[in-house]
């Protein structure tokens, strides 16, 4: 598989709801963090405490690629829409976030090292 391939395969499994909660716990470096859109930032364990805790994920999916890009022979960012519907605290929501990722190289194994997610109304117009 090529580095491209492997990072979409990553990024698919990330969006399946059955598998999100563990994602980065299983596929991140160890300094690993995700910036909530309220600008927070978790690692990975408290990424699964929080999807395993106050959301229940009904589904998810990699809407669209914005921008896949290596930046060096061990790190590509890539950036890209999640639609996302799941319900927090008892509140469904409908999300359409754009994406920032940044992946490592590790060990010749591609690992997620950064994730931030915008609020949840991107408008994909805007990316033409």
């Amino acid at each position: 598989m090529t580095d491209k391939e492997t990072i979409h395969s990553l990024l698919n499994e990330f969006a399946n709801p059955e598998k999100m909660a563990s994602f980065f716990v299983k596929n991140a470096t160890s300094d690993f963090l995700f910036i909530r859109p309220s600008g927070n930032p978790l690692n990975a364990e408290g990424f699964q405490q929080m999807i395993s805790g106050d959301i229940v994920q009904e589904k998810a999916e990699i809407t669209k690629i914005h921008r896949f890009e290596n930046l060096s022979e061990n790190i590509i960012m890539c950036i890209f829409t999640l639609g996302s519907k799941f319900t927090y605290k008892g509140t469904p929501n409908d999300d359409l976030p754009t994406v920032t990722s940044i992946f490592k190289k590790v060990d010749n194994v591609w690992k997620i090292h950064w994730m931030q997610r915008s609020t949840g109304n991107s408008d994909l117009s805007l990316w033409d």
